[in-house]
């Protein structure tokens, strides 16, 4: 049984859903803006005792500077580049080297295949990606998966959004009318955690609705 989570991003309501559902028993940290800066990655040296200790980790922290490429500037171009992809590489090395059972769950998004009105945030999501599905596992135990879901309607990336025609438009071609719920995903996360799901690795897994079937 899995009892200790390391939890990124757990403020979220993806983070809050699934906490809610784990067993009381349960130990779960969740690094705070005031212990670790995701831009720094040399703070994340100072949560390597809970990396390595943790049964399973979720990394779900993540930005978006709603601005055009060309109209950011250069400092917020590395600040999405560092948290939305090198801090993540850098907990998922430390979790591979030294913990031989750690079990890795990580928020992509549909941006990572699709584009996004902030490209730094889709190609940031791009890489993560493709860094999922090539990083070879270095123990038999351990476990390394992605999650790249659609629009999550509840979600504060989607809610703090101001093209709100171009995110109707997205709802209205899906399939499924609709966005994808927060507690979906979480429920997601938990089903790949607790029911013996260790051979699916190195995959992102598209929570989408069936939005790119084309036949």
């Amino acid at each position: 049984m899995y009892k200790k989570f390391f939890i990124t991003g757990a403020s979220c309501k993806i983070g809050q859903s699934f906490i809610e559902m784990l067993p009381k028993d349960s130990t779960v940290f969740k690094p705070s803006k005031k212990e670790v800066n995701f831009e720094n990655l040399s703070d994340i040296k100072k949560l390597k005792k809970k990396i390595i200790s943790s049964d399973v980790l979720i990394l779900l922290h993540s930005i978006i500077i709603p601005k055009p490429h060309l109209k950011k500037n250069f400092a917020e171009k590395i600040k999405q580049l560092k948290v939305n992809l090198l801090s993540t590489l850098e907990i998922v090395e430390m979790a591979l080297k030294y913990n031989k059972r750690a079990k890795i769950f990580i928020l992509g998004s549909e941006s990572g295949k699709k584009g996004s009105y902030d490209i730094m945030y889709a190609l940031t999501k791009t890489a993560l990606h493709k860094y999922i599905e090539e990083r070879k596992i270095l123990f038999p135990d351990q476990q390394l998966v992605g999650i790249a879901p659609s629009t999550i309607i509840d979600g504060q990336i989607t809610l703090k959004r101001k093209d709100k025609k171009n995110l109707e438009r997205s709802i209205n071609l899906n399939p499924k009318k609709r966005g994808i719920f927060s507690n979906e995903i979480s429920r997601l996360i938990y089903s790949l955690v607790f029911f013996n799901t260790n051979y699916i690795s190195n995959v992102v897994i598209d929570v989408n609705g069936g939005k790119f079937s084309r036949m």
